[in-house]
């Protein structure tokens, strides 16, 4: 047994002992420092996708802030259109207290209608006259004829009742 005790208490079991105690610590440095490693390049990994979407949402907002400034733009640019068009209809609608002005005025309209109207109808009696009528014209012509005739006058009668009716001041812009 003197034996195993002074084996055990030798410097040479001391020195195994030691070396063995000492290879235990830094397998187990080894694998904390490779757990605190890991726990590293997960945190990494978790900022790096953290900016990402960081970034991605400041992109967003960008363009969102974006888009609402060209909309608020576009909605200036009807306004000031807007206050164009009324300040506009405000001058035309001022009286010049003078009756005999604002006869004219009032009259414009119409009599230049009247004139159009005349002059067309003139025209279209003498091109007749010239062309020798409606003789002069094939039946199947004439039929074509008719046709665009009445798409024509439908057109122009919605379009003048439209315009004089549309144009007309409103109680609210008198």
């Amino acid at each position: 047994m003197e034996l195993l005790l002074s084996l055990f208490s030798s410097t040479g079991a001391g020195s195994i002992v030691g070396m063995v105690g000492s290879w235990l610590t830094k397998r187990e440095e080894r694998k904390n420092l490779q757990l605190v490693n890991e726990h590293e390049k997960a945190m990494a990994n978790i900022r790096v996708h953290e900016q990402k979407l960081e970034a991605s949402h400041e992109l967003a907002m960008a363009d969102k802030q974006l888009e609402s400034a060209e909309v608020e733009g576009n909605i200036a640019i009807d306004q000031g259109e807007i206050a164009a068009f009324n300040t506009s209809l405000l001058q035309q609608s001022k009286s010049t207290g003078i009756a005999f002005v604002e006869a004219i005025r009032g009259l414009m309209r119409p009599l230049i209608t009247l004139y159009l109207l005349v002059l067309v109808t003139y025209l279209a009696y003498k091109i007749s006259v010239l062309v020798n009528g409606l003789e002069s014209i094939s039946s199947d012509e004439l039929v074509s004829l008719y046709q665009q005739m009445i798409h024509f006058f439908l057109s122009i009668t919605s379009t003048a009742i439209c315009w004089w009716f549309g144009s007309r001041p409103s109680t609210q812009r008198k």
